[in-house]
């Protein structure tokens, strides 16, 4: 969201933007889809597509597109090597992407800006789409995980960006104790959305987690699921204060759409709760998509090295559970011509 808050005041303070956005990228490129940068008139930038030679090239073409006035959006091919066919960004750490440029005017662009502002801040929806016709915003009907958020279509000659503004990076914690405090730290820091549960409203790790997006005070914990966003997209984390809790919990979010649940505990407490819910009537095929005891195998301790571990294992996950988030291979230079 920083980014277009910095761009939107740029605008606001009447000079336009050239804006560089990352579409797609391979393995190994420096700028991964989704990054972005904007030039203002006189060379300074905001934000990063991968750095060194390529940004400064990046930021001279803006410069000169902005001082000229007349620049069409566009998108571009850059390869990361120094031999072999295409447009070459300078660096040789392998592998391309494809930037989008287009340009931001203040008096054409500036409501447009405001109203992505606005719905990342009240983290809602929203399509930004670049082509042809400059950027504009637009409604989507359906966001599922199946549906990479960012992609670049081309048909006939024609090209349209698309980016869904809502984070697709999203978990619940249902436990606000100390290793749900230490957890919506390290993940906060990761890019995700991240709300807390928690049946104590008043305990001082429920109260003073400033990372967590949404704090959410439930009286039973198997009321959880219920005042989750967007179960399609989220990760579940259950690490309430004891095995009752983690129970209550489970049964809230087990039949629910969430590509991931997972539970912290002992192969002792693990039982337990396997036991628990057959007891309530709980299929217990349904247990057998719940990953447990949580987190990758790590000397883990403290509430952070927990955190650690569990982080680990939900970016382990990423691309089996979000295909899209997995970048392709790059593939060998040809040779010139």
């Amino acid at each position: 969201m920083q980014f277009w808050t910095t761009l939107l005041e740029h605008l606001e303070s009447g000079e336009p933007a050239f804006v560089g956005l990352v579409a797609d990228n391979t393995a190994h490129s420096p700028g991964t889809r989704g990054a972005k940068i904007f030039v203002r008139p006189d060379g300074t930038t905001g934000g990063t597509i991968g750095g060194g030679v390529m940004e400064a090239d990046i930021s001279e073409m803006g410069v000169e597109a902005l001082s000229e006035g007349d620049f069409a959006p566009d998108f571009q091919v850059l390869y990361h090597r120094a031999k072999g066919k295409g447009d070459k960004s300078g660096l040789i750490c392998a592998g391309h992407q494809t930037n989008v440029y287009f340009v931001c005017e203040p008096d054409r662009d500036l409501e447009v800006l405001r109203e992505v502002v606005a719905r990342l801040e009240r983290d809602e929806p929203g399509l930004l789409q670049v082509g042809s016709f400059g950027v504009r915003l637009v409604d989507e009907a359906t966001i599922s995980r199946e549906r990479a958020p960012i992609r670049l279509v081309q048909d006939e000659g024609a090209w349209l960006y698309e980016e869904q503004l809502l984070n697709w990076k999203r978990a619940a914690i249902i436990g606000g104790g100390h290793c749900g405090l230490a957890l919506s730290r390290v993940l906060a820091n990761l890019g995700y959305e991240v709300t807390i549960f928690d049946t104590r409203d008043d305990v001082f790790t429920f109260v003073e987690n400033d990372h967590a997006r949404y704090k959410v005070a439930v009286d039973d914990f198997a009321e959880a699921g219920e005042h989750i966003d967007h179960p399609e997209l989220t990760h579940v984390i259950v690490m309430t204060m004891g095995q009752p809790g983690d129970v209550r919990a489970l049964l809230g979010t087990l039949d629910g759409p969430f590509p991931y649940v997972g539970v912290m505990g002992s192969e002792a407490k693990l039982a337990k709760i396997r036991e628990d819910l057959a007891a309530a009537g709980v299929d217990p095929a349904l247990f057998e998509r719940v990953y447990a005891p949580i987190g990758l195998p790590m000397t883990s301790n403290t509430p952070e090295e927990i955190a650690i571990s569990i982080a680990a294992e939900l970016l382990r996950e990423r691309e089996t559970l979000f295909p899209h988030a997995k970048p392709a291979r790059p593939q060998p230079p040809e040779a010139s011509g």
